[in-house]
């Protein structure tokens, strides 16, 4: 069976795997939105259905650090309202994510939630076969040896 590691396991960080992970899905042709999409309105599934997994709001929009966490967050809904797999099992998956944090993180670690959306995502993806995180976790190394200027911005 192929790798499900954790999202922050690795030397790659999130912007490089959630760059990773939207080639590896272009290239397979399944159905995600473009990196240029910044959702800052809610989306058409049960995100507030609990309030462990519900993502960071202010006055009611969501909200983003960087730019990475909004290609996250629009892969996850994008490929649920594709019918890739069913908005409780990407949530089931978020909440061990933030669970499991909670327990193991290091001390003085920062949480970050869109880290255990990605990783969440990616355990999905995972488990149906659509992408292994070993995969994800290869294609972020080639990208982080990348010559500068190659890409778009994290």
């Amino acid at each position: 069976m192929r790798s499900a590691a954790r999202a922050g396991s690795t030397p790659t960080g999130p912007a490089l795997r959630t760059e990773a992970l939207e080639q590896l899905l272009t290239e397979r042709g399944v159905a995600h939105v473009p990196a240029s999409e910044n959702p800052t309105s809610p989306a058409p599934t049960p995100l507030d259905t609990d309030e462990t997994s519900s993502p960071p709001r202010a006055d009611g929009e969501l909200v983003f650090a960087e730019p990475w966490e909004s290609r996250a967050f629009a892969m996850a809904v994008s490929l649920h309202d594709a019918g890739l797999f069913a908005w409780p099992q990407f949530q089931a998956a978020l909440i061990a994510r933030i669970a499991a944090w909670q327990d193991q993180h290091p001390e003085g670690e920062c949480y970050s939630y869109y880290t255990q959306w990605l990783g969440a995502l990616e355990d999905v993806l995972a488990g149906d076969g659509t992408v292994f995180t070993d995969e994800v976790v290869q294609r972020a190394a080639e990208l982080a040896i990348r010559p500068t200027g190659h890409g778009h911005p994290h």
